[in-house]
């Protein structure tokens, strides 16, 4: 426990003097947020708004809508870019080997890095949400269990993700131009950006195949008081196992 107070500790210092992760983590959800709550605003009248046959903000206004979303931004950010930048960035410097060579057990490099996340997500979520309800008078959580479940779900499946293309790709560079591909493929697709309720019955098909789809969901319901969503919570956890496994398997230390 003490290696990994340690390594969770360094990876705390390392994540604030990277200015790459802190924009795309922290600040891009927080600015895409308020923007577009800025765009479509707090109408009520905006909550019953139909598209497709479908209900545009599920119900709720835009800014409440894109508030939740944004939280499971944060998530994917963390999963997407900095989790596998890190740790490619890690092996091609050679300190994975130094740490293999040190007896350091996967886990907890590993367990470093989700708790650095979750910490971040955290901190970002408090910031999202202050300045949401204080700027947007937007609605805080009407189930914060479930919304806190959904939290911890989809950050073990964006982590495992992480970690998985962590696993597959050889340099830093290569993993921040594939995260950054599947981030904003993702952003643009599942409802944190445009509703889906507004795109082509094909691409709503194919988001349905992706985790931020689910994530988005998973953590609206129980926002919104919806319930929880469970059939989210189930996809999230499939994908969450289905990468873990490879990735803890075939992690390559150098």
């Amino acid at each position: 426990m003490r290696g990994y107070r340690a390594m969770t500790i360094a990876e705390i210092k390392l994540f604030l003097r990277e200015p790459f992760s802190i924009v795309f983590v922290l600040v891009f959800p927080l600015m895409m947020m308020m923007l577009l709550s800025a765009v479509f605003g707090n109408d009520q009248e905006e909550a019953q708004a139909v598209e497709n046959g479908i209900l545009v903000w599920r119900g709720v206004t835009p800014v409440n809508y894109y508030t939740a979303a944004s939280v499971a931004v944060i998530i994917a950010a963390l999963g997407l870019m900095t989790l596998p930048i890190n740790l490619a960035g890690y092996r091609e410097q050679g300190i994975l080997k130094r740490l293999r060579a040190s007896s350091v057990p996967a886990w907890v490099v590993f367990s470093a890095q989700l708790t650095v996340a979750l910490l971040t997500f955290i901190a970002g979520t408090i910031i999202m949400g202050i300045v949401a309800w204080l700027v947007y008078d937007a609605m805080l959580p009407e189930d914060p269990l479930g919304v806190i479940v959904a939290v911890l779900v989809g950050t073990a499946t964006f982590g495992a993700l992480g970690m998985l293309l962590a696993t597959v790709i050889g340099s830093s560079r290569a993993a921040q131009g594939i995260g950054l591909l599947l981030f904003f493929s993702m952003w643009l697709i599942c409802g944190s950006a445009p509703p889906r309720a507004v795109l082509p019955s094909g691409l709503r098909d194919f988001s349905e195949l992706l985790p931020l789809t689910h994530l988005v969901h998973a953590i609206q319901d129980p926002w919104y008081g919806f319930g929880w969503s469970w059939s989210g919570l189930a996809v999230l956890t499939a994908f969450a196992i289905a990468a873990a496994i490879p990735a803890l398997w075939f992690f390559k230390w150098d």
